[in-house]
């Protein structure tokens, strides 16, 4: 019996020492290995950076943000209108939260948080003065790039945290003249806020699905070209395709249109899950966001044919596209705000055509924007098409070569 246990124990040292060294011996499995738990803890590291106490008074507040780009507009012309325009940008200033512009209108403000360069926009509107001065609420407006909730919402909060500082301000001073008659609402609290949106819909999917979209288009595209690639490769079946008298760029081609109608009918179906579903609703032009989608999946074949073109088994090829997938996903503006990143780590999200392809989807989706607006994102994913194409082709030559 105890024989027996150690024959067992034997053979199953032998299996794991076998099953180790063929690991080890798989040189780009062992590097992507070792390198992903470094990717991961290292960037969870700085998506979530330490931050302390906030006092807004003395210009200390506590945020991962910094300097968001947002406007403000002064509709009012009168001489309060331009006081709490003057201390909002102060406060803001010194407190790093925002770098604030200033607008002659609402519109030409919006323009700009349509193409993605504010994030939200501070409205003093008319009357704002008139208000205050006879003993009645005076409100602002604040209308955000809802594009991204979560950042949207964060912006909100530090909005209004420097406009309530401001009425707290404005309300201390006027306790001193406070009366028996006078209404204690607009002593206690004399600026209200109200939040205006950029579309009509109030459904937090509509603003999350074209990221999914992006998001399954890419993965989707990387996960087939892996196990395509790397299978045949095991099965010896690409040996066969190999020796067949077919030029070699053919067979790229036919694995990439493969692979752009695998993810085309992958995101259709999520698009078709979120209308029937979460009440999803597409506000620009379904070519658009088709052409969008299109060249989304095929910016991202040419990286997945280089890639597992290097790989010999299917493991490592998939270890590789996880690789790329994950620290792409929050990277790209999808999963986390990108705000809340170092800047040198946004601009590593914005080399990523993941970026480019869900912020487009967004733009055509939810905010129903022309080709103008989104032209230099389709212009990059062209790019970024071309070259990875045009380089995958021949490193697959040569690998295949070997």
């Amino acid at each position: 019996m105890r024989n027996t246990a150690l024959k067992d124990a034997e053979t199953i040292l032998h299996i794991v020492h076998k099953d180790l060294l063929d690991f080890w011996k798989a040189k780009m499995l062992v590097l992507t290995f070792t390198i992903l738990p470094i990717i991961w803890m290292s960037m969870f590291g700085f998506m979530y950076p330490q931050t302390g106490s906030s006092n807004p008074f003395s210009g200390k507040v506590s945020t991962p943000y910094r300097n968001i780009p947002i406007g403000i507009v002064d509709e009012d012309n009168g001489w309060l209108g331009y006081q709490v325009m003057y201390e909002f940008k102060q406060i803001a200033t010194s407190t790093g939260l925002f770098s604030v512009r200033d607008f002659a209108s609402f519109g030409s403000a919006k323009e700009k948080i349509v193409s993605g360069s504010l994030k939200g926009v501070v409205v003093i509107p008319p009357g704002f003065t008139e208000a205050f001065t006879s003993n009645r609420q005076a409100t602002i407006t604040i209308t955000l790039e809802d594009i991204n909730p979560q950042l949207a919402s964060l912006v909100y909060g530090e909005i209004t945290m420097i406009l309530k500082t401001i009425s707290d301000r404005m309300s201390t001073s006027l306790m001193t003249t406070m009366t028996n008659a006078s209404d204690p609402s607009f002593f206690f609290e004399p600026v209200s806020f109200e939040r205006k949106s950029l579309v009509a819909t109030t459904n937090t999917f509509q603003f999350l699905a074209p990221g999914f979209m992006a998001l399954v288009l890419v993965t989707g595209t990387l996960s087939g070209l892996a196990a395509a690639i790397s299978r045949e490769k095991e099965q010896g079946t690409m040996d066969g395709i190999l020796i067949a008298p077919i030029p070699r760029h053919t067979i790229v081609i036919g694995k990439v249109i493969a692979q752009t109608v695998r993810g085309m009918i992958q995101a259709h179906m999520l698009l078709a899950i979120s209308m029937l579903f979460f009440g999803v609703e597409i506000y620009g032009s379904p070519i658009l966001m088709l052409l969008v989608m299109f060249l989304g999946v095929t910016s991202f074949s040419g990286v997945g044919i280089i890639l597992t073109s290097f790989a010999h088994e299917q493991e490592t090829a998939t270890m590789m596209m996880i690789l790329l997938q994950f620290p792409m996903m929050f990277l790209s503006g999808i999963v986390f705000p990108m705000e809340q990143l170092p800047t040198w780590l946004q601009s590593v999200g914005k080399m990523l055509p993941l970026y480019y392809a869900a912020d487009a989807l967004r733009k055509v989706i939810v905010l129903g924007v022309d080709f103008a607006t989104i032209s230099s994102n389709v212009i990059l994913l062209s790019i970024y098409t071309l070259v990875t194409l045009g380089a995958a082709i021949p490193i697959f030559q040569k690998t295949m070569s070997k």
